[in-house]
């Protein structure tokens, strides 16, 4: 096991399991395409400051491409000298998105924690590739990786309507969250002021839980996420700049 994984994994999850959080933009209405993006987030693990994320979403056809990569900085660059990569490949069926490729490079040497997913929609697998060899998973429609999982929230309450749960493949295994919004909150980030709704997520069976403040404005970007674990905040991403989106044009 690697030595970095506790800091490379807290900081997965904030990203993506929320969220890389942060990931991508909600449009209004699901048939119209979805707004590209570059977002950088500074990260912190603890109240430290560790690092900066940025993410990108963009088009190709009728797919779209999510990319983050979080570079340590300071101290942590000497435990984990590469970036952490996330990228997604998914389209849209039925006006919703749908995974098709998914891979996590960890930032590590050895790259123990390494993950690659092959969603085949036609045969109903999903073939997930890690360390330890390849699994087979059923697959479900509705399924999301990281990116689609935030992308359907977004989408969610760019309809106005109340979050569900959703079921998320990262690994060799399905794992479900739920989703609560706690109320509105305003905050202040370096990428400016902004209105915000604030969405819990949890997973079943799991001590931690997911802040998200999300922007309308932003086409419900999240501009801040904060991983807890109990009450103790573990990871946090703050929005820094976006491009991309309509009220940064």
């Amino acid at each position: 096991m690697s030595a970095a994984k506790p800091i490379v994994q807290r900081i997965v999850e904030a990203i993506g399991a929320a969220a890389c959080a942060v990931i991508a933009a909600g449009p209004a209405h699901a048939e119209e395409p979805i707004p590209t993006y570059t977002a950088t987030y500074n990260v912190e693990y603890k109240g430290r400051d560790v690092g900066n994320s940025i993410q990108s979403l963009v088009r190709d056809g009728d797919r779209y491409r999510f990319r983050s990569a979080t570079q340590a900085r300071g101290l942590a660059r000497l435990v984990r000298s590469r970036p952490l990569i996330e990228e997604s490949v998914f389209d849209l069926h039925d006006g919703k998105p749908r995974p098709l490729e998914f891979r996590l490079e960890d930032g590590t040497r050895k790259g123990e924690d390494n993950v690659a997913i092959e969603f085949d929609w036609t045969a109903g697998v999903a073939r997930v590739t890690a360390k330890d060899g390849r699994v087979d998973l059923p697959l479900e429609p509705g399924v999301h990786d990281r990116a689609t999982l935030q992308l359907v929230l977004m989408l969610e309450l760019g309809r106005m309507t109340e979050p569900t749960s959703h079921a998320l493949i990262d690994d060799a295994s399905v794992k479900s969250y739920s989703y609560e919004i706690a109320g509105r909150e305003t905050l202040v980030t370096p990428a400016g002021t902004h209105d915000t709704i604030k969405v819990v997520q949890r997973r079943e069976g799991s001590s931690r839980h997911t802040i998200i403040w999300l922007a309308p404005e932003l086409d419900h970007l999240p501009v801040k996420i904060e991983q807890h674990r109990d009450d103790e905040i573990l990871t946090t991403l703050l929005l820094e700049s976006v491009q991309g989106l309509p009220d940064t044009n």
